[in-house]
């Protein structure tokens, strides 16, 4: 779907799993040339997954930016190049500006724009947070993952529980650290100490599919607690793709 609604885009997309074997994962790396970052078994959890694939990127020196994915956002329109391209514009001329979140849901609560189409996260947003598609500096995001990560392991040591699924279920993805309200008192504070600024796409009205005149406007999350969801099925169909509800 990337390739087909952003056809001019020449970003690398780098899948980070721990099963670079696996036959979807060949299937993307020979058919779209996608790259494969192979994670260690033991870094594979919610958050920490994040934070080592972030870590092994900065190790290349190639990139400065990035764009962080769950693997069931899926694209289904053309993105939005020229706003896009505007943020670097944006992230260079201001070195305390780190990231921008290209899906306003939830959006900023302020519609003030800091610039043209964007406002600025500010402590009155109740989601400061979130794990929606945003374009980070990645230097900056890598710290954030390091910070919400330290946090978790002290809230909740991973050997506080036997089984490792568990702990991911219960703790990483029941509680959601990051997104809570423990998280968003982690992020506010770590971006004041560190005097940084977060933008956001202003959202360009009420309705529910306003959230498509976002510059990367895509379905966010279309696995929920397990389950595919509805339209995922739907959509799978639509692309030539069989799979089996559950």
């Amino acid at each position: 779907m990337l390739r087909r609604y952003a056809p001019k885009l020449k970003w690398d997309i780098v899948l980070a799993t721990e099963d670079v074997n696996n036959t979807v994962c060949k299937l993307v790396e020979d058919r779209h040339g996608v790259i494969l970052l192979e994670l260690p078994v033991e870094s594979s959890g919610f958050l920490d997954s994040r934070m080592k694939a972030l870590e092994m990127l900065k190790a290349t020196d190639k990139y400065k930016y990035c764009l962080p994915l769950q693997d069931d956002f899926i694209l289904e329109r053309y993105i939005d190049e020229a706003k896009i391209n505007d943020l670097f514009k944006y992230f260079e001329e201001d070195s305390s500006l780190v990231s921008a979140r290209l899906m306003p849901c939830p959006g900023p609560s302020s519609q003030i724009e800091e610039y043209p189409f964007w406002a600025l996260i500010s402590s009155k947003d109740t989601y400061k947070f979130v794990f929606q598609a945003t374009l980070w500096k990645l230097d900056a995001c890598l710290e954030w993952y390091t910070v919400i990560c330290d946090v978790l392991e002290q809230n909740a040591p991973k050997n506080s529980l036997t089984s490792t699924e568990a702990y991911r279920f219960s703790i990483e993805l029941k509680n959601n650290i990051a997104e809570n309200s423990v998280g968003q008192s982690y992020f506010k504070n770590w971006t004041i100490k560190m005097n940084y600024k977060h933008i956001a796409w202003i959202r360009r009205g009420s309705w529910s599919n306003a959230v498509y005149l976002s510059p990367f406007p895509y379905r966010p999350t279309a696995i929920v607690r397990g389950r595919l969801e509805v339209w995922a099925l739907e959509l799978a169909k639509r692309e030539g793709f069989f799979l089996e509800g559950n």
